[in-house]
């Protein structure tokens, strides 16, 4: 019984055949729109790495490394201590600096009492001019009674002329004085100076004691105790592990389904079952092309027939939301954007 129900009809069987066939075909035809639709809405590229910021240790003064604190690949804190750089040469300077400007002040203190007998002077000086002058005009006023001489008026005048000659040379002294204080609108420019030179030398000596600027990992390191480190070369990096970041190069032709502030899922090569989120900070605006534009200011036109014309990719900078310990610097990753806005409650 079973046996006739099985067509036996070659046509029947060939019909079959055909709508199998396709089926077949229109399933994978349906299969590429939806891969194509999902390749256009949700853009994905592995062509992408982990990155951080990151800043090169380097002492703002030189000296010997006396004291070292971390090891390379070591995790450190904000503000703890890398490396000490001998201080006791910077210690000298901070003590010479203090002897100069107790000088200093002492010397200003004198050259304050200077002018104190400077202006002393031009008020004794006034005083013997003014005298003078009186005394010049009185005899000039009997000059014409002829109840003095000649000969007296000539020396009151030659007197008044002297005292006027010291007053100048007092006055000049006092301005001399004044100058050599160095008192500019209530503030001393000479112990102002002195100052700023042991603050300038409690700097260098702070500047001995070489901290972590912000939380992260120390890398690159190949130096040890008694190594000299110069002031503005690099000892070693810091990597900042606060924020991690993926770069991932997108075609240009999908930039447009990439807005900032996006939603990316993000798998690390070496954890491929472990899924974090991101976010899009931005895209990149510029890249390198592989041949030069211009040549002395022409541009340049490639004599040659592409067939094949390769979409230019740029970098896409998206930060992690959860990073762990497994994000390492330069690490490969899976970036795949979902091409919508993150909503709040999401």
């Amino acid at each position: 019984m079973a046996e006739k129900d099985v067509p036996s009809n070659p046509g029947a069987r060939h019909l079959i055949g055909r709508l199998l066939g396709a089926g077949i075909v229109g399933a994978a035809a349906i299969a590429v729109i939806v891969t194509l639709l999902q390749w256009e809405i949700r853009p994905q590229t592995d062509d992408a790495t982990v990155r951080a910021n990151f800043v090169g240790i380097a002492p703002q003064v030189s000296g010997h490394i006396v004291e070292l604190h971390v090891r390379d690949n070591q995790q450190v804190h904000e503000g703890d201590l890398l490396f000490l750089i001998d201080p006791r040469p910077y210690e000298i300077a901070l003590e010479r600096a203090r002897a100069t400007l107790a000088l200093t002040r002492k010397e200003v203190d004198g050259l304050k009492n200077g002018v104190a007998t400077a202006v002393a002077g031009v008020s004794r000086a006034e005083a013997q001019f003014n005298h003078a002058d009186d005394h010049l005009k009185r005899l000039e006023a009997l000059l014409p009674q002829q109840f003095v001489t000649v000969d007296r008026v000539e020396e009151a005048r030659t007197q008044r002329a002297a005292t006027e000659a010291a007053l100048r040379q007092a006055r000049s002294e006092r301005l001399r004085a004044e100058d050599a204080v160095g008192q500019i609108e209530g503030i001393n420019a000479r112990i102002a100076a002195a100052e700023a030179a042991v603050h300038a030398a409690e700097l260098d000596l702070s500047y001995c004691k070489v901290r972590a600027p912000f939380t992260g990992r120390v890398v690159n390191m190949n130096i040890s105790n008694g190594a000299f480190a110069r002031a503005g070369v690099e000892v070693f990096t810091l990597v900042d592990t606060r924020t991690w970041y993926v770069v991932a190069n997108f075609r240009e032709t999908q930039l447009r389904r990439i807005p900032a502030g996006a939603p990316v899922d993000l798998y690390l090569q070496s954890q491929p079952g472990k899924h974090f989120r991101g976010t899009v900070v931005g895209l990149g605006w510029a890249v390198l092309p592989e041949n030069g534009t211009s040549v002395e200011g022409l541009p340049v036109v490639q004599r040659s027939l592409d067939w094949i014309r390769l979409a230019a990719r740029f970098p896409v900078r998206i930060k992690v939301e959860n990073p762990d310990d497994s994000f390492h610097l330069g690490a490969s990753a899976v970036a795949t954007v979902r091409g919508t806005l993150r909503t709040a409650g999401q």
